[in-house]
């Protein structure tokens, strides 16, 4: 191999590892993110929970009112 060519593999290799550097912290960023979304998921989980329950709450009653105004 020439030494001309051995710099421009050598300059390639060092491109490569700079692309893998930021693909890295792009990685790392990404990963935040998606905790952060996972947090939120499960908060909204949650209060979609809350929220059904609330519903079941309020049909429970509907259905006794309309036991109570069929008698």
């Amino acid at each position: 191999m020439s030494e001309s060519n051995a710099i421009a593999n050598q300059k390639t290799i060092l491109q490569n590892q700079k692309t893998i550097i930021a693909n890295q912290a792009a990685l790392r960023a990404n990963q935040t993110t998606i905790k952060k979304n996972q947090a939120s998921i499960l908060k909204n989980q949650s209060a979609i929970l809350k929220n059904q329950g609330a519903l079941n709450t309020i049909i429970g009653n509907q259905k006794e009112i309309l036991a109570r105004v069929k008698k």
